[in-house]
């Protein structure tokens, strides 16, 4: 990567993105603003938006406009084009002059109908998730090297909200679980409770008679306690 000279519209783009980063954002919200940024901050660049695969899916999370849309959809109804291939080949990929470009010739033949001349795919790579960054110019030879540069710069920063998204879905999932678990150890305990005192029963024969009304009904064993706490309440309402 070139050394950048970096300009004070450039920096504050920056120091927006250190932000972003920062807060407590969504991953939609967050890719959201990645692209925006990126299309007033890349030289060359009219419109941007980022593709993610999921189950060997390829979808547009963020587009900076429904032009965007169009060119993506077009690369996935063809299989072929500069998103494709820097995902696939975890490499660059540029179309300088949409008219010179030999390696997509369906993409490029598409594409330049709706008006593209130039492109840039970065590939965004994270654990268990891939991508691209793509960065789209209706003039050829949009993106020069300081363009790629910074381009660069936004898709190592959407990496870094993928891993962030990545790690607060990982822990959330963990806190429900363990939320689950307390609700039902909660359930299990007011209904053994509820066994022992009605039936003058211990702890232990509390819970393998719940055990076996579980087993008997194919009901689970938390759904059993709350039928028989909500019997209970009924009961004495």
């Amino acid at each position: 990567m070139e050394k950048l000279d970096i300009s004070p519209e450039l920096l504050d783009a920056l120091q927006k993105l250190s932000s972003l980063l920062e807060a407590e954002n969504g991953l939609e919200k967050t890719l959201d603003t990645v692209v925006e940024l990126a299309v007033v901050s890349v030289a060359g660049c009219d419109s941007a938006g980022i593709t993610l695969r999921n189950g060997g899916r390829d979808t547009t999370t963020a587009a900076s406009d429904d032009y965007t849309l169009e060119i993506d959809k077009i690369q996935y109804g063809e299989g072929q084009g500069p998103c494709v291939s820097a995902m696939a080949e975890s490499a660059i990929q540029q179309i300088e002059v949409i008219s010179e470009e030999t390696r997509w010739p369906e993409f490029c033949r598409l594409a330049a109908e709706h008006g593209l001349r130039s492109a840039l795919s970065l590939p965004l790579h994270s654990d268990g998730m891939s991508g691209t960054l793509n960065l789209y110019a209706k003039s050829e030879r949009a993106f020069g090297a300081r363009s790629v540069a910074v381009a660069e710069i936004f898709a190592k920063q959407s990496v870094i909200a993928l891993q962030n998204a990545q790690t607060y879905a990982a822990a959330r999932n963990v806190a429900e679980q363990l939320n689950e678990a307390l609700k039902t150890r909660d359930a299990i305990g007011q209904a053994k409770g509820i066994l022992m005192e009605r039936e003058g029963i211990s702890d232990e024969a509390a819970f393998e008679m719940l055990r076996t009304l579980s087993q008997n009904s194919n009901v689970k064993l938390r759904d059993v306690a709350q039928r028989l706490i909500g019997e209970q309440v009924r009961s004495t309402s």
